[in-house]
Parts: structure tokens; sequence; C-alpha cells
């Protein structure tokens, strides 16, 4: 895999964010502080963050294409660095900010204006962008809603980590410790959907990251994002798209032609 190195001696404690691109599937295992053995499998358009002690290595058959990028504190307050120290280890979600920034750094590397200085302030960015949106800096009660912004957070990666699968309303709730009916009525105050069309929009979301990379078959892009069958997914997508998963691939490589 491509590597973005930062300077050894900035690094935050022991991090790093695996972010692997086309079809490949790469394997982290290692234990965490308390000896607890950990081992999950990361695959686009996922991204985790784990420690920087864990082993890493593709699955047979899958090429090694994609980043690991050792995270800088420098550029951090002191608030984001405890922030970025509540960040969930050995963790996955899908991260669109995250996913359009490897792009980036991909394009820039096939233009060969990559290098070390480049490296540094991508990994100053992302670093901020995890402290900001998965620290313990997230908090803070949204106005006139019992729903907080971590608790939306915790909502939002529980639905990424299991985007494949069904989601019911009882599972969300239990989330944030209340009945399905109380939590269905305040996530919509709280978000303008109701949590049912929430997850459908993000399956969609999520299909259209995966239509942008060639190598992933239609089939599996519709069950990777949940999609019971190749029409459903095909009815949801065109229902919320306009278009159907194969035409946003062809318009998605013709404009990048």
């Amino acid at each position: 895999m491509n590597v973005a190195f930062t300077d050894g001696l900035n690094l935050m404690p022991g991090l790093q964010l695996v972010v692997p691109t086309g079809p490949t599937i790469v394997h982290a295992a290692g234990c965490d502080d308390l000896g607890m053995r950990h081992s999950i499998l990361i695959g686009a358009p996922f991204a985790a963050v784990i420690p920087t002690r864990a082993t890493l290595a593709t699955i047979a058959g899958s090429d090694p294409n994609g980043w690991v990028i050792a995270l800088k504190s420098g550029v951090l307050g002191q608030v984001s660095q405890e922030a970025f120290c509540a960040v969930p280890k050995w963790s996955k979600s899908w991260d669109p900010f995250l996913r359009e920034t490897v792009d980036t750094l991909g394009a820039l590397h096939n233009a060969d204006l990559f290098d070390a200085a480049c490296a540094d302030a991508f990994a100053d960015v992302i670093s901020v962008h995890i402290a900001l949106r998965y620290g313990n800096c997230t908090g803070a009660a949204e106005p006139d809603t019992p729903l907080t912004r971590q608790m939306l957070t915790r909502i939002q990666i529980f639905v990424h980590e299991h985007i494949a699968e069904t989601i019911l309303v009882e599972q969300l709730a239990v989330l944030v410790h209340m009945s399905a009916s109380n939590f269905a009525h305040v996530f919509k105050t709280a978000t303008g959907n109701p949590p049912h069309l929430y997850v459908t929009l993000e399956r969609v979301k999520f299909a259209r990251t995966m239509l942008c990379e060639e190598t992933i078959p239609l089939v599996e892009v519709g069950a990777r994002a949940g999609f019971q069958t190749q029409q459903h997914f095909t009815d949801v997508f065109h229902r919320y798209t306009g278009v159907t998963p194969r035409a946003f691939r062809l318009a998605h490589r013709n404009g990048g032609s």
C-alpha cells in the first residue's frame, strides 16, 4: 500500500488511518492497551483508525492498493488533542470526506506531485477532521432536541458499519437508550427525515461512492449497500438519484475521462 509518512516525533500516540482503495481488502490485527485482541477487515469505501502497532496484511487475491497514513498532533490545539484521544480505536466507518481526500492523494501521486511536505499537509487536515468528527468534543446538545451530536454520530457510525445488513429502528433506538417510537419522533425532529428514510438515503450514498470504484461489480455494490436484490437496488437508486446504477457509473466514467 502507499504510505504517507509524517515526522515520527510528531505522531499522534499510536494511531494510523487505513484507507484501502479499489477491491483491496486489508486485515488488521493486534491488541489494545488492556491486552484484548482485535481483528477487523477493511475494504472500500470504509476507512479505519487503528493503533500503529497493529499488523496489516491484504487478504489472498487482493492487490495492495490504498493508503496508510500516520497522523500528526502538532497542528491540533489542546481541546482537539483531547478529542482525538477519545476517537474509538479499532473502528471503521464510511466517511465521504476521507474517501475524497485519498482520491486527491492518488491523483497527486499519479501525477508525480506527491512529496513529504504534501503528505504532512494531508495528515494535518485528516487529523483535525477525525478529532472534530469522532472525538469527544462532539457531545454538545443540539438546540431544541433530546438528541446530542454525539448520539447522532453514534447512530451514523452504526449505520455505516452495518450498512450491508438489515437495520431496524429498534436497533438504533437502543443505541441512544430510547423507545423505538420516541426515537423515531426525536430523530425526525433532529434530522428532518424518519429513521428508515435516513438509512435508505445512506445506502444510496454508500452505493454512489462504490459505483465510482470501477472494479466493484454492480451486483456487489448492491449487496454491500444492503439491498436484498439487484432489482430492489436499481429501483431505489433510480428513485432517489433519477438514474440507474449502471447509468450513474457510465456518467461518472465519461465525466472523468
